[in-house]
C-alpha cells in the first residue's frame, strides 16, 4: 500500500507533525479531530511523520486502547524492516509531498503482544489525515484535517477503502482489490499556515 501526503507549502517539521490515521476495525467510523467523543473508536493505526534537527522520519503507530474506555490509548510504535516500510521525504522535489510505501500486515504486529489489542482487520478501512502541533505525542493538538472544518469541525466522511476481497469458499481465493485514488481535502476557509494546510492524500492498494 502507498500513501502520498501533499500540503500547500513546504513541510515545516519544526512546527508540525503529519498523520494519516486508519480505522481498520470495520465499524464504519471516520477518524476525526474529536476522538475522545467516541472513546477513540475510529483510531486503529496510523502513519506518523515527524522531524527534528533538519532530519525527518516516519513510523507506523498502533492505538492500543485501555480497558477503561475513557483513558486515551497508548501510541505504540511498530517495528518494521526496510522491505515492510519505506519513507520518501520529498517525493515531488518541491518539499510539499511525502510518500510512504508499506505492507498492511505491519499493523497486525501489535496483535501478537500481550494485553489489550486493536480489533483485527476488516476488509474495508476508513481514514483521515491530520496536521498537528509538533512535540505533542499522545496529546494531539490539531491544526488541519481533510474535513471542511479543518481542526475544529471535522465534516469528513471517509470513503471506504476496500483493501481486501471477501474470503470465498476454497479453493478459489479472490485477488485483493487494486486501486489508486486521490482524495482532496475539503476547503475550510480558515487561514491555515501553508505548511500545515493539507491539499490531498493519494492512497494506492497494489498487493
Amino acid at each position: 500500500m502507498s500513501v502520498k501526503f501533499d500540503v500547500a507549502g513546504q513541510f515545516n517539521f519544526s512546527s508540525y507533525q503529519y498523520w494519516v490515521v486508519f480505522n481498520t476495525s470495520g465499524n464504519g467510523l471516520s477518524p476525526d479531530t474529536h476522538p475522545f467523543q467516541n472513546n477513540w473508536a475510529a483510531y486503529s493505526s496510523a502513519l506518523e511523520i515527524t522531524g527534528i534537527g533538519g532530519a525527518t522520519s516516519a513510523r507506523p503507530i498502533a492505538f492500543v486502547k485501555n480497558s477503561n474506555p475513557h483513558i486515551p490509548p497508548a501510541f505504540v510504535p511498530l517495528g518494521t524492516t526496510p522491505q515492510q516500510f519505506q519513507y520518501t521525504a520529498n517525493s515531488n522535489g518541491t518539499g510539499t509531498e511525502l510518500t510512504i510505501i508499506f505492507q498492511r500486515a505491519i499493523f497486525n504486529s501489535i496483535l501478537q503482544s500481550p494485553g489489550p489489542s486493536p480489533t483485527p482487520f476488516s476488509s474495508t478501512w476508513r481514514f483521515n489525515a491530520f496536521t498537528t502541533q509538533a512535540n505533542n505525542q499522545n496529546q494531539l493538538v490539531y491544526v488541519d484535517s481533510m474535513g471542511a472544518g479543518g481542526p475544529v469541525d471535522p465534516q469528513w466522511n471517509s470513503p471506504p477503502l476496500v483493501v481486501a476481497a471477501p474470503t470465498p469458499p476454497p479453493p478459489s481465493p479472490s485477488p485483493p482489490p487494486v486501486f489508486d485514488q486521490v482524495f482532496y481535502a475539503l476547503s475550510s476557509g480558515l487561514q491555515i499556515d501553508p505548511p500545515a494546510q493539507i491539499v490531498s492524500i493519494e492512497i494506492a492498494n497494489n498487493p
